[in-house]
């Protein structure tokens, strides 16, 4: 036997009938216990500098922000002892390909496919070991129109998903690091001074996802301000991989200060 279904336009009718009958008869109170707070900026001392004993397996992927930045801090890295490789986005995402130092070698990526980016860690792991640390370079909202920065920000999402299992077994026998650096104003979004994309506010909440998930690998959000140059971005980089302090997950840095996120002690009523 055939079942009339009913069309749109009777469902519709029929919710409403239900919602009204709800909001007639019961008083709706739900409360879900979750506390809800400001939060506001709390100064940092310039952090301490461990310097750790780099991993048997000490290949960096590095993302190329397409600034001097990442010349800069693939420089420091190599000079620190690290294997680095640079990741460089498609042109028509990110133009500008500063030059490397020498050493270091560079994978290109010609789209944002989950199967490409699969087959390029790929040849990474093959020619380069585990990779032990892996630091994303966000460009700057200016480089980039809001659809390329939305699909930027899912490669780094799919580059965790595929970095997981090196990541965590390099950090059974060292210290093994996922760092993503963002560029909104050096104080979290918080300043209302300089215009940036909400966009790169996704490394943060994912960067601090790691960090429950991933007990043993460091992870550290970084918001640097655009106005600091490639010289001092890359050394406070450097800065806070070399952190002895696994407690803070997220820090910005404008040309003053070092500051994280608190919640006040007053709940939102």
């Amino acid at each position: 036997m055939a079942r009339l279904v009913p069309t749109w336009g009777q469902r519709s009718q029929r919710l409403k009938k239900n919602a009204s009958a709800w909001s007639d008869n019961q008083e709706l109170q739900i409360n879900h216990h979750i506390r809800r707070c400001l939060v506001k900026l709390i100064p940092l001392p310039i952090p301490d500098f461990w310097q750790f004993p780099l991993p048997e397996f000490h290949t960096c992927l590095l993302t190329d922000d397409g600034s001097l930045t990442t010349n800069r801090l693939a420089k420091l890295l190599s000079e620190g002892g690290w294997r680095v490789v640079v990741l460089s986005f498609p042109k028509s995402i990110v133009m500008e390909r500063p030059p490397l130092p020498q050493g270091v070698n560079r994978i290109v990526l010609a789209d944002f496919s989950e199967q490409h980016l699969q087959q390029q860690l790929a040849i990474i792991l093959e020619t380069y070991g585990l990779i032990g640390a892996f630091i994303h370079l966000d460009p700057e909202h200016q480089l980039c129109d809001s659809k390329s920065q939305k699909s930027i920000l899912k490669s780094v999402f799919l580059l965790a998903k595929h970095l997981k299992r090196s990541l965590n077994q390099v950090a059974q026998t060292g210290r093994s690091c996922f760092i993503t650096v963002a560029r909104l104003d050096g104080e979290f979004g918080l300043g209302a001074t300089i215009d940036f994309s909400a966009t790169s506010g996704g490394l943060f909440g994912l960067t601090k996802t790691l960090n429950l998930e991933w007990e043993g690998v460091f992870c550290r959000a970084i918001d640097l301000s655009p106005k600091l140059n490639a010289e001092a971005s890359a050394n406070l980089i450097m800065a806070e991989l070399h952190d002895p302090n696994s407690l803070i997950l997220e820090v910005a840095y404008n040309s003053q200060r070092r500051v994280t996120l608190a919640s006040e002690t007053a709940s939102i009523p």
